[in-house]
């Protein structure tokens, strides 16, 4: 099956306060390509989830389109969402955790559900992950009895699992910047290299100025629309 061009696409879209949690964002166009990178520089709170929840069809736009792989999230059968959903990795802010699974059935449960993988091939890619970004082993146990440091990078290894089609990463290498940024740009590398498209969300200064970002597109958030930046614009 031959993909559409734009992984992700949305057209003119507004979020409104009725269907946000906080204020509405307007004005949102962007669209990301199989390989692209698309990095925002977050100034405010309301923003944050806002994004990710939009491009996953999570909140339905009060204005404007919202296309995954060619297809309006808001035109698609419940089974047809929860099948796309299911080709998307995202690193949330903050905890994320399902409280009646262990972490480690968390992190696989996406591949288990949607795809007919035998488990020791998910747990064998899942276990190389957590080496990539520095866990000795999967994780188990309930996520209350997980150190948060182990949870953030248990967090991207759920992501990354699977090699999902789009990627939402927010704020993902918060708190944990040295520990975090190689093994994170590294597998994002890795990612679009085989033809995922990318969504950085951050508002750490040393992720946007990392010479090794290489990002396709660089966005800010500004007042409440995305604001496309030139170099001279850019946070310094």
């Amino acid at each position: 099956m031959i993909e559409p061009a734009n992984i992700l696409k949305l057209h003119d879209v507004s979020i409104t306060a009725d269907n946000a949690s906080g204020p509405g964002v307007g004005n949102l166009n962007s669209s990301l390509a199989a390989g692209e990178l698309v990095v925002v520089f977050l100034e405010k709170e309301p923003a944050r989830r806002l994004l990710a929840d939009v491009a996953e069809g999570l909140v339905a736009p009060a204005q404007g389109v919202v296309t995954f792989l060619g297809e309006d999230w808001q035109a698609m059968s419940p089974d047809r969402v929860a099948q796309q959903r299911g080709r998307i990795g995202r690193v949330f802010e903050g905890e994320c955790w399902l409280s009646d699974l262990d972490v480690d059935q968390d992190i696989t449960l996406a591949e288990r559900h949607h795809t007919r993988r035998v488990r020791t091939d998910i747990e064998a890619e899942a276990i190389q992950l957590c080496h990539d970004f520095g866990l000795p082993e999967l994780p188990c146990g309930r996520s209350s009895g997980i150190r948060r440091q182990d949870l953030q990078k248990a967090a991207c290894v759920r992501a990354f699992l699977g090699a999902p089609v789009l990627l939402l990463l927010e704020n993902p290498a918060s708190g944990l910047y040295a520990d975090l940024i190689v093994p994170l740009l590294k597998t994002v590398r890795a990612a679009r290299q085989r033809g995922a498209a990318v969504m950085w969300t951050t508002d750490q200064l040393e992720v946007w100025n990392h010479p090794e970002l290489r990002a396709t597109t660089r966005c800010r958030m500004n007042g409440l629309q995305m604001q496309v930046m030139d170099e001279a614009e850019r946070p310094a």
